[in-house]
């Protein structure tokens, strides 16, 4: 790798891990103070793996949605992880099996650090490696969190009530500092504020997903993307 490559270097590996391990020990006590069960719980953090997702569904179960309304929601949020699996794949060494390995496992993290190295074989080897830092946190936070959630308590005087909002905000605060990102969540909050006097709990977030057309439509006249 040459030096203006990021590297990802064991303090950034025990940072990673710590950090999902620290959101898998929360999102397993939210899930189980919403009702859960233990082992329902944490059968649907293991094939999921994706917080962000089980967040959104949260939230709209918190404003009163029905489930579905709820897992459409997890949906739309987790659509991100195809572009991510589309913009990784063509990088990575010739392999069926390998691309389809990596494509399953691709996430923000790995990805963002992956796509910026040179050759194929760094961002194979730099995308394996991130993402054995957030399994390896992860994994044992969601079995943690799973068999303390029952003895934690009240989350909301812990405080744990405000982590999913707040991990949903400090994902598209990035986002939100681009125009064309401004211009899709400035169009998304509208929908969703025009929506939440006339429709069901949970479908004001769902629709919302129609701001990024606001953001299409700004990064082609502005910034020159698209046809």
């Amino acid at each position: 790798m040459t030096d203006d490559q990021p590297r990802h270097g064991r303090a950034d590996s025990a940072a990673l891990a710590l950090t999902f391990f620290s959101l898998g020990i929360t999102l397993q006590v939210l899930l189980i103070d919403r009702g859960a069960s233990l082992w329902n719980a944490l059968a649907a953090s293991t094939v999921i793996w994706s917080a962000t997702s089980q967040f959104s569904y949260l939230a709209v179960r918190d404003a009163g949605g029905g489930d579905w309304a709820a897992i459409i929601a997890g949906a739309v949020v987790a659509t991100r992880f195809g572009i991510l699996a589309t913009s990784l794949v063509p990088r990575l060494p010739a392999g069926a099996f390998r691309r389809a390995l990596a494509s399953v496992n691709a996430f923000d993290p790995n990805v963002a650090i992956a796509v910026q190295q040179a050759d194929e074989r760094c961002v194979e080897r730099e995308f394996w490696r991130v993402t054995a830092a957030m399994m390896g946190g992860w994994f044992p936070g969601i079995v943690v969190g799973t068999f303390i959630g029952n003895v934690v308590g009240d989350i909301g005087r812990l405080g744990l009530d405000a982590v999913f909002p707040a991990a949903l905000l400090s994902i598209i605060a990035g986002l939100l500092r681009t125009r064309e990102g401004f211009a899709a969540g400035l169009a998304g909050a509208c929908i969703c504020l025009a929506l939440i006097p006339i429709a069901p709990p949970g479908v004001p977030i769902i629709l919302s997903v129609f701001g990024v057309g606001a953001g299409a439509v700004y990064a082609k006249r502005h910034i020159g993307v698209g046809p």
